[in-house]
């Protein structure tokens, strides 16, 4: 078992991008949890394929990566994944299915799992596997809090080289003994759990911006000091120069003579060149610390909504939903107003995404505008994602890659590379939709994969929509700010939950 794994002076490059993700990276991991943070297409889930040998860097190597598993963000796998491990049934594959609770005879009980439920047979499959390199990218996204306790149960037991990729900050400040930074043009590795390496990042910001300023205060100075000195040397020039003297001018000829002899008229050129060069160095010092510094964030959008005409968009008085595979009970009656804030709460597998479908397909029924933002989107989803911005010509375009940007993410991406991470998806989604004026929006987790800036930026837009909002979260502090009403829907029963306001 490997004690360490060194990354030396890594450089990649995807092929459709026009400049490095990654430039003379180096980093170490050692046994426990490291965490790895960043925007969404800073390069997090990339860095993680090239330390499992899904990537191979452009230069450098990664030493110590030997016998891995990773776990990516998606949910998918094949029949003969599943089919293959099932067939195991040894005592370590047997302690992570009962811990996680999972109920499976056949593979194609798979299908029928919830996101959450998936999520837990993945880690399911590749904890049984007790490999040296353990990489999980955003393991909790699905999942319900008891859920997450038992992940965290989990990681917590695990004895060899961990790697976390996750926005969940309580996980990264329980878990990693290391977290690395990743942002644009920089990177950064701290001892220490999330939030005091947070600190030590924001104050290093902070001095570089101080360093910065400073040498281009610098830099303005030398260069008035240069233009000055310019001057002189010019005017020096044209003491020293015989131009337009008479050619019987013997004693003007002699003083530019012994001036030239003396050197003193020509200091002043001598002098401009020194400043010369401390202004060249000056700016190579300037545009080092420029490239370092964060970059400028303009977070936050307003959703374009209007609110319907229609004060009851839709009434739920039936005794029961009949969703074939499950009967879903209506504990009274349940109804969703042109200003309603409802998010739908309850366990994996409750029937929670379902139950959103149903309301999605009941307002198109209906001829009431919406708008519904799926759980995850497959690998083929992403690929149309992508294809509907690309035919966006001009103003479009760029419209879309303006809320993007003000997404948290950079709109070049977009733009060079066709592998969008699932957050990216999901922003691209929401930007495409941005003016279809919808009388109610659906959402089914939507802090699945968002980075912390973007969740912020979101959490501010919903509060101010003027749609009506149904959302799916297990993000207690996102279902807190954002709406006003909570649905429960636990065994087979929808129950309302009142929300207490501080």
């Amino acid at each position: 078992m490997p004690h360490h794994i060194s990354i030396h002076n890594l450089t990649f490059q995807f092929e459709s991008q026009s400049e490095p993700l990654f430039q003379n990276l180096n980093l170490h991991f050692s046994k426990g949890w490291t965490g790895i943070v960043g925007k969404n297409g800073s390069g997090k889930s990339t860095l993680a394929k090239i330390i499992s040998r899904e990537l191979v860097p452009s230069q450098g190597k990664v030493v110590g990566n030997g016998s891995s598993c990773s776990l990516s963000q998606g949910t998918e796998i094949t029949k003969e994944e599943i089919y293959e491990f099932l067939s195991l049934e040894n005592k370590v594959s047997g302690f992570w299915m009962s811990l996680f609770q999972i109920q499976m005879d056949t593979s194609d009980d798979y299908e029928r799992f919830s996101f959450g439920e998936k999520r837990r047979f993945q880690l399911t499959m590749v904890l049984s596997k007790e490999p040296d390199v353990l990489i999980l990218d955003e393991p909790t996204n699905h999942l319900d809090t008891t859920s997450v306790k038992l992940i965290r149960e989990a990681m917590d037991h695990y004895q060899g080289i961990g790697i976390l990729i996750s926005h969940d900050r309580d996980l990264l400040d329980g878990l990693v003994s290391s977290c690395i930074f990743l942002e644009k043009n920089f990177y950064s590795q701290r001892i220490g759990n999330y939030t005091s390496g947070k600190k030590e990042i924001e104050r290093e910001k902070e001095e570089r911006i101080h360093n910065w300023e400073n040498a281009k205060r610098e830099h303005k100075k030398l260069e008035s000091e240069l233009k000055r000195r310019r001057m002189e040397a010019s005017l020096s020039h044209k003491q020293r120069s015989k131009k337009g003297l008479d050619i019987h001018d013997h004693d003007g000829r002699y003083q530019k003579n012994l001036a030239r002899l003396s050197g003193k008229d020509g200091q002043a050129g001598r002098l401009k060149n020194q400043i010369q060069r401390r202004v060249e160095n000056s700016e190579t010092k300037e545009k080092g610390i420029w490239e370092t510094l964060p970059e400028k964030e303009t977070i936050g959008f307003e959703w374009k909504t209007t609110k319907s005409r229609k004060r009851s968009l839709c009434l739920l008085d039936d005794k029961f939903l009949d969703f074939g595979f499950m009967n879903l009970i209506l504990t009274k009656h349940f109804e969703i107003k042109s200003d309603a804030r409802i998010a739908i709460t309850g366990k994996n597998g409750g029937g929670k995404s379902t139950f959103l479908k149903y309301l999605n397909e009941r307002f198109q029924v209906n001829g009431i505008r919406s708008i519904y933002l799926p759980q995850e989107f497959s690998k083929e989803g992403l690929k149309d994602l992508y294809q509907e911005f690309q035919n966006l010509l001009g103003a479009k375009k760029a419209n879309v890659l303006s809320l993007i940007h003000r997404l948290g993410s950079d709109p070049k991406r977009f733009s060079e590379s066709e592998a969008l991470s699932p957050g990216e998806g999901k922003k691209l989604f929401v930007s495409l939709r941005f003016e279809e004026n919808p009388e109610v929006i659906l959402l089914d987790e939507p802090t699945n994969h968002f980075d912390l800036k973007s969740l912020e930026a979101l959490e501010t837009s919903l509060r101010e929509v003027a749609a009506a909002l149904v959302f799916v979260s297990h993000d207690r502090r996102f279902v807190e700010t954002v709406a006003d009403n909570e649905w429960v829907l636990e065994n087979f029963r929808l129950t309302e939950k009142h929300l207490d306001r501080i």
